[in-house]
């Protein structure tokens, strides 16, 4: 059986729990949070010494390819990036993640036409700030490996946000309506955040010079549509970063069984990463053997109060269900878990010989 464990921690509870914070300069300043960076990954070795706690963007890096003396350029969620690109202000905070002031910097779009070419955005002062600070640390620190926007590890695996993720967060809740009333609009919204997203990662790529080898795609609000729409405005644009970038992993957050019909008709889907008790029975049955599954325990085994035989039931329950396919799980340890199960889950599948719950 092919399983392994992912535990990453967020920024709220380093905030909290270790007294750190975060704010404009971790973002903004390389050099600075590569210092907090490896100050956090000590902290967390001190405070977790027999588990593998990793500071990590949830979800995104992966520990073979990652070293805590990364210099991340740009780190930032690839929404928020391209979100300044069209006009929003981002908002900084020093206890959890950042964000925009006020969302939907599209909300007033009345036509696709009105849209930038997606070349137009390598112009953007956001995006040149952070061109210069890759040329110069390259060329004053050619000793340090650089991590650039829309990438975190040195996998080759870029990461962008979703088309009806992005949509909503850029053009308002109306994105919905849209997909009823103008159903073109939103095939052309999805079809520019798909060029824009490549022009991108492909810019980035090549002044790394980190070859892409598959691409992250966080479809957050996917399973706020049904099936039918999911293959209508999301599919098409899933292929499409497929056909012109590379192989799949696809992030779809909460329940997702309505859409897994869909899913299965997306190309080169490498990964699917899902939670809040999607069916893995459903998913093998519809996706196949091979497949290989991230997949994150429920709300309702990891909060406070719950006790640690729901932690123990529901890893048994997913085992069975995927009958020794390819597994890895993982969470995202926020304020408000339950530390006796996150560590019972470390605990139970290092008894079963599954992984080793230390660091490699």
């Amino acid at each position: 059986m092919s399983v392994s464990l992912l535990s990453s921690v967020s920024k709220g509870w380093l905030y909290e729990e270790g007294g750190l914070s975060f704010g404009q300069p971790y973002y903004m300043q390389p050099l600075y949070r590569q210092d907090q960076d490896i100050k956090i990954d000590q902290f967390l070795r001190e405070r977790f010494p027999e588990y593998a706690f990793y500071n990590m963007e949830s979800n995104l890096a992966q520990p073979d390819f990652w070293r805590a003396d990364f210099v991340y350029v740009g780190g930032i969620q690839p929404n928020l990036i391209l979100g300044v690109c069209l006009g929003a202000q981002m908002a900084w905070y020093e206890d959890k993640d950042i964000d925009f002031v006020e969302a939907n910097p599209l909300g007033d779009v009345a036509s696709i036409e009105e849209l930038p070419d997606p070349t137009d955005v390598l112009a953007h002062p956001f995006v040149q700030h952070f061109e210069r600070q890759i040329l110069e640390l390259q060329e004053t620190r050619p000793e340090l490996t650089i991590i650039p926007p829309f990438f975190w590890d040195l996998s080759g695996r870029a990461t962008i946000h979703g088309f009806i993720t992005s949509s909503m967060k850029f053009y308002g809740e109306r994105i919905f309506i849209k997909a009823f009333e103008d159903p073109d609009f939103v095939w052309g919204l999805h079809e520019w955040i798909a060029d824009v997203s490549i022009v991108l990662m492909r810019h980035f790529s090549a002044l790394a010079n980190i070859p892409i080898t598959s691409v992250h795609i966080g479809e957050c609000a996917g399973t706020m549509i049904s099936g039918r729409h999911y293959e209508q405005f999301v599919v098409p644009y899933l292929n499409k970063i497929a056909e012109a970038v590379g192989p799949i992993r696809l992030h779809s957050c909460g329940h997702s069984d309505h859409l897994l019909t869909a899913i299965a008709k997306i190309n080169k889907l490498q990964v699917l990463d899902t939670g809040s008790n999607t069916s893995i029975a459903a998913v093998r049955d519809q996706l196949g053997h091979d497949l290989q599954i991230d997949l994150a325990p429920p709300l309702e085994v990891l909060r406070q109060g719950a006790g640690e035989e729901m932690m123990l039931e529901w890893l048994d329950r997913t085992l069975l269900e995927n009958n020794d396919g390819p597994l890895k799980l993982g969470y995202h340890l926020e304020p408000g878990y339950s530390m006796q199960n996150c560590l019972a889950l470390h605990d139970e599948l290092d008894r079963r010989g599954l992984i080793r719950k230390g660091r490699p």
